[in-house]
């Protein structure tokens, strides 16, 4: 899955975005029944979708403001914190969680997912959100989220 904002990105392992996901949304969710919170609403519901269905994109959305990235950012923050709170994660606890209607996140054949590639995917979203991601070796994108954690891969011609 492709994660962008304002000309930026990187891939991110479909299994790890959707364990973010579902912990963003997690602390995403209180803010979003605020009488101020339709604006995070509406992303929790982008990324339900994204969490379950890996042909979409994660794009942090431009019009927000700056203030609304501050927002979003401390969320991913809180996401971050949940994760690392914890070493693993097992398979049978990733599909039992609700997300979207009766999808669930699929771990591809793994019995667990440890949560250190998931939380250093959560800070490069972090990264991507505040403009400092580093640039990947030449020719190539970053990759987060896998198993053995960053990685690249080669951009095509």
């Amino acid at each position: 899955m492709f994660v962008e904002y304002r000309g930026c990105g990187f891939w991110a392992y479909d299994v790890a975005m959707g364990i973010f996901l579902k912990h963003l949304i997690a602390v995403a969710e209180p803010l979003a029944a605020t009488s101020n919170g339709a604006w995070i609403a509406e992303a929790v519901t982008r990324w339900r979708v994204n969490a379950v269905i890996s042909d979409f994109g994660l794009h942090i959305d431009e019009e927000w403001s700056a203030e609304q990235i501050d927002i979003f950012i401390g969320l991913a923050e809180q996401a971050c914190s949940l994760l690392g709170a914890r070493d693993r994660i097992s398979a049978d606890e990733i599909t039992a969680w609700p997300i979207l209607d009766d999808m669930r996140i699929f771990p591809r054949g793994a019995t667990e997912v440890l949560t250190a590639p998931v939380v250093e995917l959560g800070k490069a979203i972090i990264a991507v959100a505040n403009g400092t991601l580093s640039p990947a070796p030449a020719g190539t994108w970053w990759l987060f989220g896998t198993p053995e954690g960053r990685d690249t891969i080669r951009r095509r011609q």
